[in-house]
């Protein structure tokens, strides 16, 4: 059963992280080497502003329908979606930006189900796993949907790249409809005879309804300071390796080179290390300590990708050569710390009262999010207005405030006790 989880996991994972490598990956290179500037590519994150919002409609997944219900319509919709911007020219902004949003949209509600799903089958021993799955699948379909696609798209048009992604998600949608079971109808009907007081708070008005169950997210132990670090916490690392592939494209690397390194390769090497942060924290109580060492040792590829681009030589291979080092052991530590914090955070929302779990998560990989984003929208004009080399070193000062914000970690976080929470707050 513990793999057949992990396994499910990863799939759904990774079908979430389609759009996002086309946005992340593929779309900026594609812009930039078409001569757009670093700020109108920024302003195109705009449209993840789905993921930012997704917690306000959270709670109406957990409410109405089933999980496999929420999955299957995402996935019709995101057929449709592709076969539309199959049709839609990248040179027409307006259309390819409403295009971009209902992927986000479609996408992020999708990750409101699978979230609730992961919080219900794991068990505290397989979280760790778990969130192996989560950010492997989701880098994985970041590869495909970023780093393949930038290959790719030397000898493939746009509308064969899209109709290409439509082909997966019926694909998807296939499995999804022969492997999937409505387990969670089940667990509604469990919780309706288990939990009274749940029952009794669906039948409140909607309102009081839908306050209360932010109001219950706030008051879970250690979510205040968790929801400070997923804002920041990212904030560093994501300003390098955005910019990174953006600085090589402006210093004449062809973007079908970048996307390979940046796309593909670097994704692969993220990925062993998120397989290899799964591993070390996997039956560790002590997520939180492990956090803040291998956050320490991020600063070292920050510090040697900023002497790179200081000491940039014209035409140097080796110059090249040293910045795609430093890009891969910043991912390399990257992947270690994503899973390392989604994993604390599963162990933040176990401490939450049991019927508002799958909206508590969802909150706080939104807050995740929101903090990436709008860093990232704002990445460009900052660039423009300082450089390359200045906007470097405000990545290191960031990654660096970091380190000291986890020393401020609440003591629930680092001996936590998440059966004898769940057993309070039933």
């Amino acid at each position: 059963m513990f793999l057949k989880n992990v396994v499910f996991l990863t799939f759904l994972y990774f079908i979430q992280g389609l759009p996002y490598g086309l946005q992340a990956r593929f779309l900026p290179v594609y812009f930039r080497s078409h001569g757009m500037s670093l700020t109108d590519i920024s302003m195109f994150k705009l449209l993840l502003t789905p993921w930012m919002l997704k917690a306000l409609w959270a709670p109406f997944v957990d409410k109405y329908g089933t999980k496999k219900s929420w999955l299957s319509w995402s996935m019709v919709g995101l057929v449709f979606t592709c076969l539309a911007g199959a049709f839609t020219p990248l040179k027409t902004i307006i259309p390819l930006a409403c295009v971009l949003f209902l992927f986000n949209l479609l996408t992020s509600t999708q990750d409101i189900a699978v979230d609730g799903i992961a919080i219900y089958i794991l068990s505290e021993s397989e979280l760790g796993y778990g969130n192996i799955a989560q950010v492997v699948g989701y880098k994985f379909g970041s590869i495909f949907g970023g780093g393949v696609l930038t290959w790719l798209s030397d000898y493939l048009e746009w509308s064969s790249l899209l109709f290409s992604l439509a082909v997966v998600y019926v694909i998807s949608l296939l499995n999804v409809a022969f492997l999937v079971s409505p387990t969670d109808q089940g667990q509604k009907d469990t919780d309706k005879k288990a939990s009274p007081e749940k029952e009794a708070l669906r039948r409140r008005p909607q309102k009081s309804w839908f306050i209360q169950h932010f109001i219950e997210i706030f008051q879970s132990p250690g979510t205040l300071w968790m929801m400070g670090f997923v804002l920041l916490y990212k904030l560093g690392e994501i300003g390098a390796l955005n910019m990174l592939p953006l600085f090589l494209i402006d210093k004449g690397i062809q973007a079908s080179s970048v996307g390979f390194w940046t796309g593909v390769v670097g994704q692969v090497i993220s990925i062993f290390g998120s397989i290899l942060g799964g591993i070390i924290v996997s039956g560790n109580r002590l997520t939180a300590l492990i956090l803040h060492d291998v956050c320490a040792l991020r600063l070292v590829p920050m510090l040697f990708t900023t002497v790179v681009i200081f000491s940039w030589v014209e035409k140097s291979q080796v110059c090249f050569v040293l910045a795609i080092i430093s890009m891969c052991l910043m991912l390399l530590i990257s992947g270690i710390v994503t899973t390392a914090t989604f994993t604390l955070m599963m162990q933040c929302s176990k401490k939450a009262p049991v019927c508002i779990q799958a909206s508590h998560y969802t909150t706080l990989a939104t807050l995740e999010v929101v903090g990436k984003l709008l860093f990232s929208v704002l990445l460009g004009s900052i660039t423009d207005s300082i450089g390359y080399e200045y906007v470097f070193i405000l990545f290191l000062v960031l990654s660096t405030i970091i380190i000291i914000f986890i020393q401020k970690c609440p003591k629930e976080l680092i001996h936590h006790a998440v059966e004898e929470t769940i057993k309070k707050a039933e």
